[in-house]
C-alpha cells in the first residue's frame, strides 16, 4: 500500500460494485445538470424566474443568482465525490433523494404559473430522485 496514492487511501474504484458505479454516473450527470442550471441562474436569473412562471424583481434575481452559487457548490461536490469509496458513494446517494425530494415538493409547491419549463424541471428532478432510489435499492 503506497502512502502517496490517494486511491489507496479512499479504496479500489476498480473493485467497486455496479451499484456504485451507477450511482457515479448518476452523480455524474447530475453535476452536470447542476453546473448548467448554476450558470442560468448566475447570469440569467430573470430568464430563469420567468422560465420557471415565477414573477421576478430585482429582489427574486438575487434570490436565484444566491441558488445558482449554491447549485455550484453541490455541482462540484457531487463531481468530486465520484471517486471516493463505495460507502460514501451510498451515503451521498442517500443525501440526494432527501435533497431532490425537498427540491421536488418545492417545484410543485412554489407559488408560480405552471410553464413546460416548470414541468421540464420537475421531470428531471423526479428523474433523478427515482435513479437514485433504484441504485440504492439495486444490488
Amino acid at each position: 500500500m503506497e502512502i502517496n496514492n490517494p486511491e489507496s487511501k479512499m479504496g479500489n474504484r476498480s473493485e467497486s460494485s455496479s451499484q456504485a458505479t451507477l450511482i457515479r454516473g448518476i452523480l455524474g450527470a447530475g453535476s452536470v445538470v447542476f453546473l448548467v442550471s448554476s450558470a442560468v441562474l448566475i447570469v440569467l436569473p430573470t430568464y430563469f424566474g420567468e422560465l420557471l412562471g415565477l414573477t421576478t424583481s430585482e429582489t427574486s434575481d438575487w434570490a436565484l443568482r444566491m441558488m445558482g452559487a449554491a447549485l455550484l457548490a453541490l455541482s462540484g461536490q457531487m463531481w468530486l465525490v465520484r471517486s471516493a469509496p463505495e460507502i460514501t458513494i451510498r451515503r451521498s446517494a442517500a443525501v440526494m433523494i432527501v435533497a431532490g425530494g425537498a427540491m421536488t415538493v418545492f417545484t410543485v409547491i412554489m407559488p408560480a404559473d405552471w410553464t413546460i419549463a416548470r414541468f421540464a424541471y420537475l421531470g428531471i428532478g423526479l428523474g433523478f430522485l427515482t435513479a437514485y432510489l433504484v441504485a440504492l435499492i439495486r444490488r
